[in-house]
């Protein structure tokens, strides 16, 4: 039995290497257009550079894609700046007035930002625009609309709810 796997083992190695080889690169372009796009990959090549979109969804299928709610306290003096990333030198994109509700998506690592979404204060005689992150989404994606989004200060940021 032993002389019989011998013998059938070059065959078996001969074989395998006759056999048609995909390198890498060739299989690249198809994985980069992939529609349905699992990693996210093509979203954050999209971005422009020192962006970093708001996730939501990452609780899971089973909780809201935003799981908690804010309200702003701070900074003393004036608005609290959303910035398109987590970090002190990114680009400011809005302010925040006092009192301002803010759905929370996520937070940095080091849980000195906020991912948050919100809603434009309304005009008198308007309803709230709903920002479709009170209802769980399937995975997890960059939130992209109808609100707005961006990075706060963890510190200027009391949790409401959630």
């Amino acid at each position: 039995m032993f002389r019989r796997l011998l013998v059938l083992l070059p065959a078996v190695l001969l074989a395998s290497g006759c056999a048609e080889n995909t390198q890498v690169s060739e299989d690249l372009p198809d994985a980069q257009t992939d529609v349905a796009n699992p990693t996210g990959r093509g979203d954050r090549v999209a971005s422009s550079p020192g962006e970093r979109p708001v996730r939501i969804g990452e609780g899971g299928p089973r909780f809201d894609a935003c799981q908690a709610v804010g309200q702003v306290t701070g900074p003393p003096g004036g608005p609290l700046s959303v910035l398109i990333a987590p970090f002190d030198a990114a680009e400011r994109k809005d302010g925040l007035q006092i009192g301002q509700q803010v759905y929370i998506c996520t937070r940095s690592h080091d849980q000195q930002w906020l991912g948050v979404v919100y809603a434009p204060t309304p005009a008198e005689g308007e309803s709230a625009v709903d920002c479709g992150v009170s209802s769980p989404v399937r995975s997890k994606r960059n939130y992209d609309g109808p609100c707005a989004s961006g990075w706060v200060e963890s510190t200027f940021v009391k949790l409401v709810a959630g």
